[in-house]
């Protein structure tokens, strides 16, 4: 843990060092209450989530090593 005292006289201004060394980055969410400030990562959203569990999964294999399980119902029809 790191503890850093500022006197502030305008705008706070947390350098993106800082911010590495707590783990975050990309988008964050603030959360401001009497007395607190607190810096979070924003959540993703679980289309995010889908995203990253696929990532990689047709690498090197040919698309056609998957079964994504669709029936075929004329030439031009997935369902």
């Amino acid at each position: 843990m790191k503890e850093v005292t500022v006197k502030v006289q305008g705008d706070l201004v947390v350098p993106q060092a800082t911010l590495g060394e707590a783990g975050l980055s990309g988008r964050l969410r603030l959360i401001v209450q009497p007395g607190e400030i607190r810096i979070l990562p924003e959540p993703t959203s679980d289309a995010e989530e889908v995203v990253q569990e696929l990532a990689g999964c047709l690498g090197r294999e040919p698309a056609t090593a998957y079964d994504f399980h669709f029936k075929l119902g004329s030439l031009y029809e997935a369902r």
